[in-house]
């Protein structure tokens, strides 16, 4: 019986608390959304439109407060400028757009979303180059309401619209080369496959990472799609080179002449770098104790040639039996005599703490780097040691790209969203060349925050 009796009493709590779920709020708001279509900015909503996909987007706002929306509800708004200030965003101009209603959004007896259409020009819009780019907006800020309130936290959006090509997009990318002497000669061929990505930069042009992708040092494409579906381009000039740490970025093989047993040869391009140079030991140190007034080095051996243009030291001491050397140099492998050479025209040699050394020389291509140092009374401590360079071409197909010719035909399938180019592929310093054919087949896109794929 009394199992009975609570399960009666538990089943009216539960049955009170479930009509209190159901009861609607005494009052009814309406806001936009807190959706922001990949932007990072609360109140600002990023929007896409695709050339060839339609023109049209839908804002809207949203009713709460009602379970079942059992009558037609009405939002005025109005265009307000002045939240554009302090944003990068400009007003879009008025002959840029039309809008469903100029003020006034319906959310239709039950549904909850009052939907304003906005339609962008096909000749204004598409044609102003600030409109690849989250450039201009629309800011909507809501006045009236024939609901109970409008809330007053969501009662404004920035409505930022760009617009891209149906090409931009990642594209699986396959393709087939020759490489060829001055002459004619078969140096080498093979085949290519990689990921490509594209973005619009105008109503019929995309720009693109190169078409030999993992071939051939960094460089940049604009492909223009034709009205007669012919594809064109244009090859940007190629950007300087960025040296990197090559102790780090390109492990090699670390020598010396010695170390001390309780110290660490491999701490000299472990990429750790203490706060100070004196006296800390959060991390292994190079030290060659005891070698007062003796020449020691460490060497760099690397498994291919890299064009070598700096090397920075960190210093270190424990202020006793390793200091900071007296003098040093950097000398490198001269491949073609195969002979050692100090570096040419060095500038720097510095010994100061808690810092960098950086010395810059004319740049060399060589497959080994040494370190030389003394000091006059004591040893010599190394906390890490850089060397500052860039790759050489391991194949020919690698050298930088001076020039890409068109070889065939080019062309963009539009049904199947495919770009198959024909090309020769002219190299900076080089007599070879290299002809390749591609075929870019379209795959997905990243549009306000969502990736679209390929159906």
């Amino acid at each position: 019986m009394k199992k009975i009796f609570a399960i009666l009493i538990m089943a009216v709590i539960l049955t009170g608390c479930y009509e209190e779920f159901r009861n609607d709020y005494p009052y009814t708001t309406v806001a936009f959304s807190t959706a922001t279509g990949g932007l990072s900015t609360a109140g600002e909503l990023g929007r896409t439109v695709v050339k060839g996909e339609g023109l049209k987007l839908d804002i809207g706002v949203y009713l709460a407060g009602v379970l079942e929306n059992k009558e037609e509800r009405s939002v005025r708004f109005t265009i307000d400028p002045t939240l554009l200030a302090g944003t990068a965003y400009e007003l879009m101009p008025t002959d840029y757009y039309s809008l469903s209603n100029a003020n006034t959004m319906t959310i239709p007896s039950g549904d909850y979303i009052g939907r304003l259409t906005v339609t962008l020009d096909s000749v204004k819009f598409l044609n102003d180059p600030d409109a690849v780019n989250f450039h201009y907006a629309i800011p909507f800020r809501l006045t009236e309401t024939s609901a109970d309130s409008i809330n007053s936290d969501y009662d404004t959006k920035i409505l930022v619209i760009k617009f891209i090509t149906r090409a931009e997009g990642f594209f699986n990318h396959t393709g087939t080369y020759t490489t060829y002497e001055e002459g004619g000669a078969v140096m080498g061929n093979g085949a290519m496959t990689s990921v490509i990505s594209a973005q619009t930069i105008s109503l019929d042009s995309i720009t693109a990472n190169g078409i030999m992708h993992l071939y051939g040092a960094g460089y940049t494409m604009h492909y223009r799609i034709n009205s007669d579906n012919t594809v064109t381009w244009k090859k940007l000039p190629n950007p300087p080179p960025t040296p990197v740490n090559l102790a780090t970025e390109y492990p090699p093989t670390v020598t010396t002449d010695y170390v001390s047993g309780w110290e660490t040869l491999s701490a000299v391009n472990d990429g750790k770098v203490p706060a100070s140079s004196t006296n800390d030991y959060t991390y292994p140190k190079f030290g060659n104790w005891n070698s007062a007034n003796d020449w020691g080095w460490v060497r760099y051996t690397f498994a291919r040639p890299y064009r070598i243009r700096a090397s920075n030291v960190f210093w270190w001491s424990d202020e006793g039996g390793l200091l900071f050397p007296t003098d040093q140099y950097v000398r490198y492998h001269n491949m073609t005599t195969d002979t050692w050479e100090e570096v040419p025209n060095p500038v720097g040699y510095g010994a100061a703490p808690d810092k960098f050394n950086v010395t810059t020389f004319d740049e060399v291509t060589t497959d080994a780097i040494e370190l030389w140092f003394i000091n006059s009374s004591e040893s010599v401590g190394i906390s890490e040691w850089q060397v500052m360079g860039i790759g050489d071409p391991m194949t020919p197909e690698e050298r930088p790209i001076a020039d890409v010719l068109p070889n065939g035909t080019n062309t963009w399938d539009p049904a199947t969203s495919t770009m198959t180019l024909n090309y020769k592929v002219i190299y900076e310093d080089a007599a070879y060349y290299t002809t390749a054919s591609s075929k870019l087949v379209w795959r997905n896109r990243i549009r306000d925050g969502v990736n679209e794929w390929r159906r």
